[in-house]
């Protein structure tokens, strides 16, 4: 999700859920460019919640 935040700032927003065992797990994962007219790298974005997510997942099932 890409939204305006404040004058013409963007922001993204991308959200990763996933199971383990019987945990549903949901994370957000928001990030704000720090220059004016700038979009947040969505590919980096999902790279870095995919990553998140499977640290996640190998912590709760160990």
């Amino acid at each position: 999700m890409l939204a305006s935040s404040g004058s013409t700032a963007k922001q993204r927003t991308v959200t990763v859920v996933f199971r383990t065992s019987n945990v549903i797990v949901t994370i957000e994962y928001e990030e704000q460019a720090t220059s004016l007219g700038v979009v947040p790298d969505s590919k980096e974005m999902q790279d870095s919640a995919r990553k998140l997510a499977a640290q996640l997942a190998d912590s709760l099932a160990g």
